[in-house]
């Protein structure tokens, strides 16, 4: 009854065990989620970002990889009953703990020089809109998909010279964007299709994408710190399975023995008065014929 016992509670620890790993592979996919969510979200943005802002983003993404193959480890360990590999796992979740809170630092960090980094970089590239390409096609993105127009407001475009090979809308003397327009009407001039600009995005694009940009950092620093916490209780569980496991297999060992003794006792008896004595050798003489008297 006790070596079943001792067998279901082996049983019970490899599953626990099994389940936590199971937790972190999930974890694991959750962060990479994430990490590759804001690396996105900031690749969109990357002309007016400075390189420092993606670091967090890739830390966490490289950290989740990390996360999945270290959770081979407690997959191994549950399965051959490892308290070597348990601990391995342990102590190398512990390492990329420190990882984690590092990367969540060093997005709050960030965070606070988003306002003012992403202030100089919009004023700075609007008045080379029509001279790069590339400043061309980040204000037209932004202004499309964050629907809004200029640094604040569509009258920063009355600073920049216009350009006659891009297409613009004139709006008070001043030659604004197509991007900027928030509604469209479609008319025929000359049985050609045209499409007017009737309405301009009221709302300028710095406080949209600081809003954008802070949140996302905001994001990721919170999600490493939550992530941190699960890994905090995996971490000690794991401790505990694998300090279970040796005490199982110590009383695993333990009663093994007691059973060889007592098989080995059943057999060899250490009473002195029930011990066989020994029998003396008979020796034989033998016969050389009568003898004369």
């Amino acid at each position: 009854m006790a070596q079943n016992n001792l067998e279901v509670g082996m049983k019970c620890i490899k599953y626990m065990l099994l389940c936590v790993t199971a937790i972190f592979v999930l974890t694991s996919a959750l962060i990479i989620s994430v990490g590759t969510t804001i690396y996105a979200i900031y690749h969109d943005v990357a002309f007016f970002l400075y390189d420092q802002m993606f670091s967090p983003a890739t830390f966490i993404v490289v950290i989740g990889v990390i996360m999945l193959f270290v959770s081979l480890f407690g997959c191994i360990g549950a399965l051959k009953e490892s308290t070597c590999l348990v601990n391995i796992f342990a102590v190398i979740l512990s390492l990329v703990l420190v990882l984690e809170v590092a990367a969540a630092i060093a997005a709050y960090t960030l965070r606070g020089q988003v306002a003012r980094m992403l202030d100089e970089n919009l004023r700075d590239s609007l008045p080379y809109y029509y001279t790069y390409p590339d400043v061309t096609d980040s204000y037209d993105f932004i202004q499309n998909r964050l629907n809004c127009c200029g640094v604040d407001s569509y009258l920063d475009w009355g600073e920049v010279t216009s350009d006659q090979s891009h297409e613009g809308i004139a709006v008070a003397n001043i030659t604004v964007p197509f991007s900027c327009c928030a509604e469209t009407r479609t008319q025929y001039v000359n049985e050609m299709q045209v499409e007017e600009c009737e309405k301009l995005y009221a709302n300028g694009c710095l406080p949209r994408i600081t809003y954008l940009v802070y949140q996302s950092a905001g994001l990721l620093g919170a999600g490493a710190m939550t992530i941190a916490f699960i890994q905090i209780i995996g971490i000690v569980f794991s401790f505990s399975l694998a300090t279970s496991i040796r005490k199982a297999k110590s009383e695993r060992e333990r009663r093994r023995w007691e059973i060889q003794e007592r098989m080995i006792n059943a057999y060899t008896s250490l009473s002195p008065d029930t011990e066989t004595k020994e029998k003396k050798p008979v020796v034989y003489v033998p016969f050389h014929g009568q003898t004369v008297a």
